[in-house]
């Protein structure tokens, strides 16, 4: 069973998702620390180098635009950047400012819902299918219904949502998605630096963490209650109780165990997760082990790989990852490791990849940057 918590704050929310009551993924939405991704701006442009324009959009912090990124092809004439400086330009934020860098941006720009991404075709109509959907009839239904209500001009990529919905909800929300593209028109006489559309982070998150499957949704707060209604309907709950929501669901004293760098397995193996500014390293001890029967070490190894998984989402730990699994001298038992860890990432909706060993017998992975860790 799988249920979203939002315990709403005075500085923005805090949303955790359970699974049969056990803490999976837990997303902070401060004010101070307000996530910017999918908003659309006005930008101007303040400089230009080799492979990045640099734009004030009102924010702290400029963000860039990739210019060696393909769906920034539009921007080029004869292989020449049209735009210069002081010109205003309508740019999307893909991904939050991280550290001293601000947020990445790109001037196409997409419509995204909770079944669908809509944007302007970059060269020719694309239809694409979320890698996630591995079932090949239902991967093929989707495709389509891309290609069926789709209009010209527009690409569209059907999310891992949109398995098992009707039709009929699949096309309202293309069509919805594609008619919203009029107000670029609009935009198109806005000077910069201005906010031109912003999602309330809330729904954003919600969007993200709270797929079909999910059982209810439960919220603290009168007003967002409200606000979430008609998307949500009777999965959703009002909690007005005067016990804390997160204490009263058991996820007050889950949380605090994030504070903690070492992490016990069932197994007496422990592992210590080490987060630095370059990557996270996370060592694997046998600890209390002492039962060395038949392949202990790969046995120890996967339960560490599959609580690593669970951290790196938990935690949301992101970037370089490297692991120091205890050492196994069977290429045939680090394969089998190798492809249970990718299995485990699996679960998660931020992509990961399982790099592999380095010649150091260090595994590698990495996991595609989001919003800061908790």
């Amino acid at each position: 069973m799988k249920k979203v918590y939002v315990n709403c704050r005075e500085s923005g929310y805090l949303t955790a998702l359970a699974e049969n009551g056990k803490l999976v993924e837990l997303v902070r939405d401060d004010a101070k620390d307000e996530s910017v991704s999918g908003n659309i701006y006005a930008g101007i442009v303040k400089k230009i180098n080799t492979s990045f324009v640099f734009l004030d959009i009102g924010l702290e912090k400029q963000a860039f635009l990739d210019t060696r990124d393909h769906r920034e092809k539009t921007l080029f004439y004869d292989n020449k950047l049209t735009v210069k400086q002081g010109d205003t330009l309508i740019v999307q934020i893909l991904r939050d400012g991280i550290g001293s860098k601000g947020p990445l941006a790109t001037s196409n720009i997409s419509h995204i819902g909770r079944l669908v991404v809509v944007s302007k075709s970059v060269g020719h109509d694309k239809i694409s299918v979320s890698r996630k959907i591995s079932d090949e009839i239902e991967y093929d239904r989707l495709k389509a219904i891309g290609e069926k209500f789709v209009p010209d001009g527009f690409s569209a990529i059907l999310r891992s949502a949109a398995e098992n919905i009707s039709e009929d909800k699949i096309a309202a929300e293309i069509l919805a998605a594609a008619d919203s593209f009029v107000n670029h028109e609009i935009w198109r006489h806005v000077r910069g630096p201005a906010t031109l559309y912003a999602e309330p982070p809330l729904i954003k998150t919600l969007r993200d963490i709270a797929s079909d499957d999910i059982n209810e949704i439960v919220v603290d707060d009168a007003e967002t209650y409200e606000m979430l209604a008609g998307l949500y309907g009777l999965k959703l709950r009002y909690y007005d109780e005067e016990e804390p929501i997160f204490s009263r669901f058991f996820i007050k004293t889950q949380i605090e165990k994030l504070r903690d760098k070492r992490v016990w397995l069932k197994s007496g193996a422990f592992i210590v997760i080490e987060q630095t500014e370059a990557c996270v390293v996370i060592d694997v001890n046998s600890g209390k082990l002492t039962a060395k029967k038949g392949n202990a070490t790969l046995r120890v190894n996967m339960e560490a790989a599959k609580e690593i998984a669970y951290q790196l989402r938990l935690r949301n730990l992101s970037g370089i990852v490297i692991v120091d699994f205890i050492a196994m001298k069977s290429t045939e038992d680090i394969q089998s490791l190798t492809n249970f860890l990718r299995a485990q990432l699996a679960y998660d909706r931020i992509p990961a990849t399982v790099v592999g060993m380095t010649t150091l017998g260090l595994m590698e992975i990495t996991r595609k940057r989001i919003r800061p860790p908790y």
